[in-house]
């Protein structure tokens, strides 16, 4: 049986804003015994939005493991009781399977490898060029996303998945994981009342203090901090290293 892994960032309250998301992740991993971790930290950051590039360095150190399949969801999507296995997306030749969002631009909220060198490859081309401007029809204007678009172009070992794997468009698809982000999909989730009031409360505390000068302003200095936030997050979750199910 393949080893797979799982995991989500849900950092900075998102857990809580996502709970019935998170809940039908662990649905599919009890059904299909992958591992799986929920990252929810850390609580507080001074990163903003750049905190999602978060979820590329701890792929890049997962990709050091001995798992057959690596997958990183956004906290916001939810995976569906038809979704297919991972491994049921196997393509000779392919390692990076991406599905393509609203925009018709590939969308990195499901990120979806095989654990080999080509998988490595770009991971740390992306994160090697994270400093670097990207061209205006591959940028997004903030985090990991644009960077994604623009290394899988042309990438050989780049399968482009249907997009009922991360269906952010049609809320009548018959899809495997539908994804709540910035988009049509987006007022179709209804989060806790609770949950919603403590991610508000958390938010507007950063916001508050991210109005320090100096934070956030130097982009090699949120290189460093993901760095250590790497070094930090792979602490509490030591099955992204190794797998702990098998």
């Amino acid at each position: 049986m393949p080893k797979v892994l799982i995991f989500t960032l849900a950092a900075a309250g998102y857990d809580w804003l996502y709970k019935k998301n998170i809940q039908s992740h662990k649905a599919y991993i009890a059904k299909h015994a992958y591992s799986y971790s929920v990252v929810n930290r850390p609580r507080l950051t001074t990163l903003g939005l750049e905190l999602v590039w978060l979820k590329i360095y701890l792929m890049r150190e997962a990709l050091k493991s001995n798992y057959d399949w690596l997958v990183c969801l956004d906290a916001d999507t939810e995976i569906r009781p038809s979704c297919p296995a991972i491994e049921s997306l196997e393509k000779q030749g392919k390692s990076i399977y991406l599905a393509k969002g609203y925009s018709d631009r590939i969308n990195s909220g499901v990120l979806i490898l095989r654990n080999d060198n080509n998988s490595r490859a770009f991971i740390n081309n992306i994160i090697q060029n994270q400093l670097k401007p990207l061209a205006p029809e591959d940028d997004v204007g903030w985090g990991e996303n644009g960077h994604v678009i623009h290394f899988a172009k042309n990438n050989p070992y780049v399968e482009i998945i249907d997009k009922r794997w991360n269906n952010n468009s049609d809320c009548e698809m018959k899809d495997f994981i539908r994804h709540y982000s910035a988009g049509p999909m987006r007022a179709k989730h209804t989060p806790p009342l609770v949950g919603k009031s403590a991610w508000l409360m958390l938010h507007l505390l950063m916001a508050i203090f991210n109005r320090i000068p100096g934070l956030r302003d130097n982009k090699e200095e949120i290189r460093s901090s993901l760095e250590k936030l790497t070094t930090e997050t792979l602490k509490y979750h030591r099955n992204l290293l190794t797998p702990l199910h098998y």
